[in-house]
């Protein structure tokens, strides 16, 4: 009886311990006390203001090695592309379908409803808009492309030039090197991308203390307003995200592998509710191969292959996000895109996520990537940060969703591929073996 009292008394708690522990729920908690920080004790705040620039300055400290790394381990690993053929090209080309349609999903929600548009923020009020929107046209972005020195775009931290300068030299790199000397290559590539990727996820791991500073002084300077002009911008990112996930995708399923998507869905759930979880698609990705390969038996050559690609390239959930992201900064900031001008935008996020690291916090990586590029302030981030690690998990979820649904669509072209081969080798043994006419 004593020790019953004992255990009543002192109840088991690690089970609250581990939902503690859990990023997305300290963030969650975090907010409250933010929000809280920033309407009652503003002077405070203002004064430790100097948190948030620590913060987006340590992001940026190592992007131009993050960038350069990852763009060229993803290029030496399509060297594998061989071994598939023409189904590798259309892997790759499903790939840049889905990011490009998930974009411009995001894209019309964003120019229908306009949810930055009437809203302020006193830190951006002397804004000059006029010199984004004679920067961003086509033609310039193509000229920016190519930098005059490599050396200058790490230095003046471009990021769509060195993501450019990666793309060419891991091309030239497998046309002209080895294999053993691209294997070196890619373990040295692999080892220092790898640290960098260490320290962003120290980094990241503060991110209730970053973010804590970055909102309250949001909060100080806006007002509690701040907070809600943000829901509009949430709302439309999940129905956005729904959409492509519940209908895009699985349309592309039906109609293009021909399978049904629901059933699929049941078979490799549990991955795409780990990386909601979690929000890593990197750390999903061996579960996601394993649900493929036992559950949905899909064929071991394809899953090996598409998702450790798709891991790094296919980042539907990731891409949209940042598409709407940086569309809603414009708005608030004043600055008129044209279709022409969203048309680059386009072409710069789906840039930027290759390579991208599927951990959680990298889409901030990838925002500072894409604001650097077409000139919006990166300083605007911290005003998304409230509500960013949130919705990473919804788009991580897409993510994976996306990865695993390439991996059954690219599996029926390589099972017909495989049926078609073994026929022509019966055909071509049949011929052989049958007699000569005399």
């Amino acid at each position: 009886m004593k020790s019953e009292k004992i255990a009543f008394l002192s109840p088991d708690l690690s089970h609250l311990k581990r939902i503690i522990s859990r990023l997305e729920i300290q963030v969650l908690i975090g907010l409250g006390l933010w929000i809280y920080a920033g309407v009652f004790f503003p002077e405070i705040v203002g004064n430790f203001s100097w948190m948030g620039e620590l913060f987006m300055t340590l992001l940026k400290m190592f992007l131009a090695p993050l960038l350069f790394f990852a763009i060229i381990n993803a290029v030496l690993g399509l060297g594998d592309l061989k071994k598939l053929g023409t189904l590798g090209t259309r892997t790759l080309a499903y790939y840049m379908l889905t990011t490009t349609l998930a974009i411009v999903l995001g894209m019309i929600l964003m120019n229908i409803f306009s949810p930055g548009t009437g809203v302020h923020f006193k830190q951006f009020e002397n804004f000059n808009s006029a010199s984004v929107e004679g920067w961003l046209t086509f033609s310039n972005f193509i000229m920016s492309l190519f930098p005059s020195n490599m050396i200058a775009s790490f230095v003046s931290l471009n990021a769509i030039q060195i993501i450019s300068v990666g793309i060419i030299l891991g091309i030239f790199i497998m046309q002209s090197a080895s294999k053993s000397h691209i294997k070196q290559l890619k373990n040295i590539f692999d080892t220092l991308y790898n640290a960098i990727l260490a320290f962003i996820r120290f980094v990241v791991t503060l991110t209730p203390f970053w973010v804590f500073w970055i909102v309250s002084n949001v909060v100080a300077v806006n007002g509690f307003q701040s907070m809600q002009d943000l829901l509009p911008l949430v709302v439309i990112t999940l129905v956005a995200l729904a959409i492509h996930s519940v209908i895009t995708l699985p349309t592309i399923g039906i109609f293009i592998g021909h399978f049904n998507p629901w059933t699929y869905f049941q078979q490799v759930k549990e991955a795409v509710l780990l990386g909601f979880s979690t929000s890593s698609s990197s750390a999903t990705m061996w579960v996601s191969m394993h649900v493929a390969r036992e559950n949905a038996k899909l064929n071991n050559e394809v899953v090996n292959f598409t998702f450790p690609i798709g891991t790094t390239v296919n980042m539907d959930g990731t891409a949209l996000y940042q598409a709407l992201v940086a569309l809603f900064v414009s708005q608030f900031l004043g600055i008129d895109i044209s279709l022409g001008q969203q048309f680059t935008i386009v072409i710069i996020v789906i840039l930027a996520s290759i390579g991208a690291a599927g951990i959680p916090g990298a889409g901030i990586i990838i925002l500072t990537t894409v604001f650097l590029t077409i000139w919006l302030p990166v300083e605007a981030i911290g005003i998304i940060l409230a509500v960013d690690r949130v919705l990473d998990m919804f788009r991580t979820a897409v993510n994976v969703w996306g990865d695993l649904l390439t991996a059954k669509v690219i599996n029926t072209f390589y099972v017909r591929y495989l049926q078609e081969k073994n026929l022509a080798q019966k055909v071509a043994e049949k011929i052989q073996g049958k007699p000569k006419e005399v």
